[in-house]
């Protein structure tokens, strides 16, 4: 059996560490492609999402607002807008990078947004000019948003004075089974319209991700 002189042996034990770890490099960097693609899978089919971006006509297949009118209207966005256009497209942005490397083993980090960085892009009063400070319709579909006592939707009827164009909020409330949406708006007084349902959303994908991240780096540590 022949033997390897010393310094050739020794170069190709320095160099198995940085093979192995070029091995596993790719294969977390394939498995982030994966763990990324759920998470934009988990945002696109989310019942918020498909909602919002059914537009002013949809259902309210959330059921955040107690299946009557729909998100779109209620938040009062503007007709024709995509509201989570700029969400996706963060999302969409979220890499992962090699931060170190030591016999083998690779460390790395992810640049997905935080829910405060999405909440910051989703302020209200960047398309309703009567709402100030920086509260976010992001963060309110999931700790809550105020206002379906005044909310009056039709899906038939587009009213004159409505950003989403079938849905009004109504002065003083709905203080009868017509400003509620009865008789020509086909609606009813109900208790489970007067108070906006909560609803686990972004924060919920957000954590998700995190967990599958977590799973990748102990694969460069086993």
């Amino acid at each position: 059996m022949a033997i390897l002189p010393r310094d050739v042996t020794k170069s190709i034990n320095s160099q198995l560490p940085r093979e192995i770890g070029k091995q596993v490099e790719a294969m977390v960097t394939k498995q982030f492609q994966i763990v990324k693609l759920e998470m934009l899978k988990s945002f696109d089919s989310h019942p918020v999402t498909v909602e919002i971006e059914n537009g002013s006509n949809s259902t309210n297949t959330s059921r955040t607002l107690g299946g009557y009118g729909n998100l779109f209207s209620f938040i009062g966005f503007i007709e024709g807008s995509d509201p989570l256009g700029p969400v996706r497209q963060r999302l969409k942005s979220t890499t992962i990078r090699k931060t170190s490397q030591k016999n083998g083993v690779f460390d790395f980090i992810t640049n997905e947004p935080s829910r405060e960085e999405l909440f910051s892009m989703t302020k209200i009063s960047s398309f309703r000019t009567e709402f100030e400070g920086g509260r976010s319709w992001l963060d309110g579909i999931e700790t809550g948003l105020s206002g379906l006592g005044f909310y009056l939707y039709n899906q038939k009827k587009n009213f004159d004075s409505s950003r989403s164009g079938n849905a009004i909020q109504i002065r003083g409330g709905k203080k009868s089974e017509k400003a509620f949406g009865g008789g020509s708006t086909g609606g009813a007084i109900g208790m489970q319209r007067s108070r906006y349902k909560r609803v686990s959303y972004i924060s919920g994908i957000l954590k998700d991700f995190a967990k599958s991240v977590e799973r990748l780096r102990s694969l460069t540590l086993s």
